[in-house]
């Protein structure tokens, strides 16, 4: 295991945790020395609202480790180590089209797909990166590929109906692969009811080919199709959804129910042993802040010292 520094320069601030700790001795021995000058402790006591001998150190530890956290989180602090992995980085590519507004998987296609999508994110092992585009008329980044499963699922919870009409399948695909940059193995898991009604099917398949980008498709909604928002039936292309996944080495998938798209997830993932790097930053800030609230809360409840 090896932990690397995105900002190394920011562990010198660790030199304030042993200044810390000396100001927080000297101002119990200062306490100390100003409690000799009155004859009634207790009144004293009551009148700074502090308790001058109380061997309680834990607003310190509180405050010394939200201090240690948010350094190591702006460090930029990760930790390396080999797992097993997978040995494909994945960007979700999510249908955001008004089709995808049917309603013949409940409580609509899209809906469904959100909740499946982050049942795939909680089923990878650990270290794998993932990015996630919602697209319609154009294509939208809502997460850059990153290996925090708790940032990745926030990122498809935001996923919501495109403001461009249209599916423009070729768009999306290319955003998918600037994500992946100069990684090498490439998967894409393409949620749509592959309505492709912007561009043509042979240019988006030369597209993939070029890059190497294997899409695995899930082809999501009923063979009877379902009513969207506009009172129009919505049927699914199988036959667009089928040559994608045919043509770039991925899998389909047909599913006509929300449970069907997460038990087709399960054969998507091949494991191998491989060094992975997880990001902690996020991890520590979030700790730092529920550390903190803690001890605010304590503060002005007035338990200063916690027995």
């Amino acid at each position: 295991m090896e932990f690397l520094f995105l900002y190394p320069r920011f562990l010198l601030l660790l030199v304030l945790v042993p200044f810390f700790v000396f100001v927080y001795f000297f101002s119990l021995v200062y306490n100390k020395k100003k409690a000799v000058l009155f004859g009634n402790f207790a009144a004293m006591e009551r009148f700074f609202d502090i308790e001058f001998f109380s061997k309680n150190f834990m607003a310190l530890y509180f405050n010394l480790g939200v201090l240690i956290l948010l350094i190591l989180a702006l460090a930029g602090t990760s930790v390396s180590f080999d797992a097993s992995s997978s040995s494909f980085d994945y960007v979700i590519a999510v249908d955001v089209s008004e089709s995808m507004g049917a309603t013949d998987i409940l409580p609509n296609r899209l809906d469904a797909a959100i909740e499946s999508a982050k049942d795939f994110v909680d089923f990878l092992p650990v270290g794998v990166e993932v990015g996630v585009i919602g697209f319609a008329g154009d294509a939208v980044v809502y997460q850059e590929l990153d290996s925090s499963k708790m940032k990745v699922k926030m990122a498809i919870d935001e996923l919501s109906f495109g403001e461009v009409s249209g599916t423009n399948v070729y768009n999306a695909l290319l955003s998918a692969n600037k994500l992946f940059g100069t990684k090498q193995m490439k998967s894409v898991i393409f949620i749509s009811d592959g309505q492709l009604n912007v561009g043509d099917a042979p240019t988006v398949i030369r597209y993939i080919n070029r890059n190497n980008l294997v899409v695995n498709t899930i082809a999501i909604g009923t063979e009877e199709g379902g009513v969207t928002g506009r009172d129009i039936v919505s049927g699914v292309d199988l036959n667009f959804l089928k040559s994608l996944a045919f043509n770039s080495g991925g899998q389909f998938f047909r599913v006509e129910d929300a449970n069907g798209i997460r038990e087709s997830f399960d054969s998507l993932v091949k494991e191998t042993n491989r060094k992975v790097t997880l990001d902690l930053s996020f991890y520590f800030l979030l700790v730092a802040i529920g550390l903190f609230s803690v001890l605010w809360v304590l503060y002005n409840l007035r338990f200063k010292t916690v027995p």
